[in-house]
């Protein structure tokens, strides 16, 4: 276990999140100012995005499993199977595009602004933006990689940083054009273009700083082809789960509900995605180290790993669930100067999914990065697929509100089974304990509880009542977390390596 790599990748990570948090953002005010009815023309804009996304399951499953797998070959000195696999993925990956390419133009045909029901977007100019957006994230498989090949030399911070850069570029091109009110079309062509641009800029930076990275395409055949798609595939079950999870819910409420209620929607998912990416931190910077751990079978450093990890996550999760959650009024006025776009129950319903979706994230990390991912995906699977189909049932009476408490449940499933599935990843001689999990939980009902006061008549409070209320709220829930969770062992195993390195430099 490396403390240098994974620091590297903490860095890289921090950067990043930083990044995608600017640009969650800084992209709704301008539709909100810029535009008429902007809180309608930001709903549907949202839907179209989600209209394609599905797309992205159809690829993600190959790249992460064939990087994986990279990883794992090149750690344990088989050079040749690494290439063999990256020049495979790579094959099958292009193929898929070219079909897609070509399927995807049909788009330009149908009525997609009709069938999403668009009130101020033309149908043609609906599917002008979706083929767009398609072809955008296209051009995203090639660039994700190239970058996550970095992972097999314990570079994953280098992709991490050059993906970085693309989100910002493209975001603050992004926001040149909303300033001049362009259109979707528009809007979209300058993802496309940032994302060409930088999946050219990545492949020249392989080729120099690492070319034995660089994709070549005759060490794929068929054979080991046909070997990745059963593996991917549960990895692209996976992601599928995240488009259930993402995006239809925005699709669900845009035909029993409107763009409004989609853009209220998106407005408190974008604020507590915030706080996810902060409690995301800890959990993506030893995804490297995992898979580097499990293709020289450390099994010991890795249940070193899991236990520290495990720490730090749990600390962060209350802390930053319920200071994001007393914060919210405070966002919705500045980030938006729309106070009343907020809504206590909603927002404290996301404080509960994205609390479970944090601790759901580092437990799956240990299945999703050694490549023991078939359960997982399905597990994830049938959760948001249950909550979709009773999401039908549950709009119209319920609300938002009854998406919201169905995707509860299906987090807490979850959570229950990854917890069973990491116990039978490690050797009995390492065995996994549910009870820190559990005190999490029960932690965070707690402080939720004596949260929902504050929640409700924060609307009529100063936004300098309520700021010094969180902070001070997250003030005492460090500390006491702090000793809770045991973070004296991490802050002594960090300090040990520190002086062991010192020792060795003198």
């Amino acid at each position: 276990m490396s403390l240098k790599r994974i620091l590297k990748l903490l860095a890289a990570f921090f950067t990043g999140q930083g990044v995608s948090i600017v640009t969650q953002l800084l992209v709704p005010p301008f539709f909100l100012h810029r535009y008429a009815h902007g809180v309608e023309v930001y709903g549907e804009w949202v839907v179209l995005t989600a209209a394609v996304s599905y797309l992205s399951t159809l690829n993600s499953g190959i790249q992460t499993y064939a990087n994986n797998q990279m990883a794992i070959h090149y750690n344990g000195g088989e050079l040749e199977e690494a290439k063999t696999v990256q020049a495979s993925a790579l094959k099958l990956s292009l193929t898929l595009i070219a079909v897609v390419a070509v399927g995807g133009s049909m788009v330009l045909l149908m009525p997609v602004g009709r069938w999403l029901h668009l009130r101020y977007t033309s149908s043609l100019t609906a599917s002008l933006t979706v083929f767009l957006l398609m072809l955008q994230l296209m051009t995203n498989w090639l660039f994700s990689f190239l970058c996550n090949s970095y992972m097999a030399l314990g570079r994953a911070h280098r992709g991490q940083n050059w993906g970085s850069a693309q989100r910002l570029a493209a975001i603050l091109a992004m926001s040149a054009f909303l300033w001049f009110r362009a259109t979707f079309p528009v809007l979209a062509l300058t993802q496309l273009a940032s994302m060409v641009l930088f999946t050219v800029v990545v492949a020249a930076d392989m080729r120099v700083t690492a070319p034995v990275l660089l994709p070549s395409l005759r060490f794929g055949n068929r054979k080991t082809m046909l070997a990745i798609i059963k593996p991917s595939a549960y990895f692209g079950l996976y992601s599928a789960s995240g488009f259930l999870v993402w995006q239809a819910p925005v699709l669900l409420i845009q035909l029993f509900l409107g763009p409004a209620s989609v853009a209220i929607f998106s407005f408190t998912r974008v604020i507590f995605n915030s706080s996810r990416q902060i409690l995301s931190v800890a959990t993506y910077a030893v995804s490297q180290e995992i898979t580097l751990l499990v293709g020289s079978r450390d099994w010991r450093a890795l249940h070193r790993l899991y236990d520290l990890s495990e720490r730090v996550v749990l600390f962060m999760v209350t802390t930053v669930s319920v200071g994001t959650l007393l914060m919210c009024p405070v966002a919705f006025s500045v980030w938006l100067h729309r106070r009343n776009l907020y809504d206590p129950g909603l927002c404290l319903l996301m404080t509960i999914v994205y609390a479970l979706m944090a601790i759901k994230d580092h437990k799956s990390q240990f299945q999703w990065s050694s490549n023991q991912h078939q359960k997982l995906a399905v597990i994830s699977m049938c959760a948001y697929l249950s909550m979709c189909g009773l999401s039908l049932i549950a709009l119209r009476p319920f609300g938002i509100v009854g998406v919201m408490v169905l995707w509860v449940g299906a987090e807490l499933v979850q959570v229950r089974s990854i917890l069973r599935l990491n116990e039978k990843l490690f050797p009995p001689e390492f065995p996994v304990s549910k009870a820190p999990v559990m005190r999490a939980v029960a932690f965070l009902t707690i402080c939720l509880a004596l949260s929902v006061w504050p929640v409700y008549w924060s609307e009529h409070w100063s936004l300098m009542r309520i700021t010094g209320i969180a902070c001070a709220a997250v003030a005492i829930l460090s500390v006491l977390s702090y000793a809770f969770f045991g973070l004296n062992g991490v802050r002594a195993a960090i300090g040990a390596r520190f002086r062991r390195r010192c020792a060795l430099a003198e």
